[in-house]
């Protein structure tokens, strides 16, 4: 029976303890946007989607670099394989 006492008033403690916690960052949220309006918002959405586009065309350019490259190469020898065409001799 004691054991129950115990347990019920350590998990009473934590919880106040989870309590204070959720109190005290509830109150630097409300601390940090307590001046911002519509405008500020407006203008925040807006610089994270001008960033979300950037991002965006970064990662485009780098799975680009991923691509297979032209083999300089190879395209030489295909080309000096082949017969050249003969011109036509007029007369």
């Amino acid at each position: 029976m004691n054991i129950a006492i115990y347990v019920s008033c350590f998990v009473a403690f934590i919880s106040f303890l989870l309590a204070s916690l959720a109190i005290a960052r509830v109150a630097k949220f409300y601390k940090a946007v307590q001046g911002l309006d519509w405008e500020a918002v407006a203008t925040l959405l807006g610089d994270v989607a001008t960033v979300k586009r950037s991002i965006t065309r970064l990662n485009g350019r780098l799975n680009g670099m991923d691509s297979p490259k032209y083999d300089v190469e190879q395209e030489v020898m295909r080309a000096m394989s082949q017969p050249a065409p003969q011109k036509p001799r007029g007369g």
